[in-house]
């Protein structure tokens, strides 16, 4: 990447963190299996974040007309794809998501250059053609649910945290929008490569939270504290009784960091 086209990716960048307000720095992942379930969590969540995420669990128990009913709700969307394959088939796959118009998209940094500069540009080229604004494209690299012991049985003999950094290193000169990690990489990742991409971490929780099957895990003030742009949330709030509180309490503690970062 040439110093010209860092700088207008910085800018953008730049530009669209200082435009975020305390609402969508909070995503939430949608959890459920049914388009009954999603819409009762929607009706509870009444506009007090801005952006869902649609994983696999979702789109493989309704389809992606679920996409549509969630932008009908007023959310812009994630569509937690997680994409992997042969550089042509993932472009494939690209163009087809394109058409159903959502704000970020997921593929795996595991896929390798050719796969992730390839996503890139289709995405681009599209978006010119159409005349449209491009989704943001997140690297995913090592799921939240590993760890060292897990990354050892699969074969690597590198620490969760240098493969992260290795992924997301591959990710951003492959022009990537954004990484996908866990809340205990962030400082590392920002340290490395500074400010010119986006973080968005899972594997967030308050202190009284149970962890359920993710490993590393840390609280939304470490998130935000250590450069995250976006936290995911899933069950810990779509699994409360109180749904519109437990989100409040996220943003509370976003929105107070936020501050005591402004004040420093």
């Amino acid at each position: 990447m040439d110093s010209h086209s860092e700088k207008n990716i910085n800018s953008k960048t730049a530009l669209l963190r200082n435009n975020l307000k305390v609402k969508d720095r909070l995503i939430l992942s949608l959890d459920v299996s049914s388009k009954f379930e999603a819409m009762e969590v929607l009706k509870k969540v009444s506009d007090s974040i801005s952006t869902i995420k649609v994983g696999l669990e979702l789109i493989y128990n309704e389809g992606l007309e679920i996409v549509d009913m969630v932008k009908k709700a007023g959310y812009k969307v994630l569509l937690d794809a997680k994409l992997m394959d042969i550089p042509n088939t993932v472009a494939g796959a690209l163009r087809g998501i394109n058409k159903i118009d959502v704000g970020m998209i997921t593929i795996h940094t595991s896929g390798g250059t050719s796969m992730l500069k390839n996503a890139s540009e289709t995405l681009n080229e599209i978006c010119i053609q159409k005349n449209k604004s491009k989704p943001l494209l997140f690297g995913v690299t090592v799921l939240t649910s590993l760890d060292d012991d897990d990354l050892k049985k699969l074969g690597y003999d590198l620490k969760f945290t240098e493969l992260v950094l290795r992924m997301a290193k591959v990710a951003i000169d492959c022009d990537i929008d954004g990484i996908i990690c866990s809340p205990n990489e962030v400082k590392l990742l920002r340290e490395n490569f500074g400010h010119g991409f986006l973080i968005a971490t899972p594997g967030i929780r308050l202190a009284q939270d149970n962890p359920g099957d993710q490993k590393r895990i840390n609280t939304p003030e470490k998130a935000i504290r250590d450069g995250s742009d976006f936290l995911i949330v899933g069950r810990s709030i779509i699994k409360n009784t109180d749904i519109k509180g437990k989100i409040n309490s996220y943003l509370d503690k976003i929105e107070g960091e936020l501050e005591n970062d402004t004040d420093n």
